[in-house]
């Protein structure tokens, strides 16, 4: 078995920014929390989690996904702010917030409607899309993220979906991409 997940990718120049961010930020936590941060390689927009799976099944996952990408051209999204679920007071997952407009919003509903019809679980939480930046295993009692929504990380193109194995090593989780495809429809059509 393997686990597996769909995701977006911002570009370089853009991960490089959230990754320059957060590296300001760690020194203003690091007393106050203790956080496992996400290396810049493994930023990414998570469209849907898959869990595990037989290693065989990518080849299906890959088909279904190439039948969405068809009907969904490439889009910009934005990468703004810093924030945490649940709240900023009571931090788990810190964030650095995405905005793909509603191009993203369907790319996520599309490839989460082929997913189910391969037998995947439809995740029972509002999708706010995002990129992870870390998680927070221990917090002092009167400490706070510092969310941040004006700070700016650039505009990307979302050109493929990813299917990644995720693997979780004692240096932390590696991700590898198992399958990409391109979001193909014509502007025009």
């Amino acid at each position: 078995m393997i686990r597996l997940f769909l995701a977006v990718n911002a570009q370089v120049a853009v991960t490089r920014r959230i990754a320059e961010e957060v590296a300001k930020l760690k020194s203003q936590v690091r007393e106050s929390m203790r956080v496992v941060w996400v290396p810049p390689a493994n930023l990414h927009v998570t469209l849907m989690f898959l869990g595990s799976a037989q290693e065989e099944i990518i080849e299906g996952i890959e088909g279904r996904l190439a039948k969405v990408a068809a009907r969904h051209a490439p889009f910009q999204m934005k990468a703004r702010g810093l924030g945490a679920f649940p709240s900023a007071e009571k931090p788990r997952v810190l964030w650095f917030g995405v905005d793909g407009g509603e191009a993203l919003l369907k790319l996520q509903r599309d490839v989460e409607g082929a997913m189910v019809e391969l037998g995947f679980a439809k995740d029972q939480h509002a999708y706010h899309p995002h990129i992870t930046v870390g998680r927070v295993k221990e917090q002092a009692a009167e400490s706070t993220w510092p969310a941040s929504p004006e700070i700016d990380a650039g505009v990307s193109t979302v050109s493929e979906i990813v299917v990644y194995e995720s693997k979780t090593t004692s240096a932390g989780a590696e991700y590898t991409a198992r399958a990409r495809v391109q979001l193909s429809k014509k502007e025009n059509l």
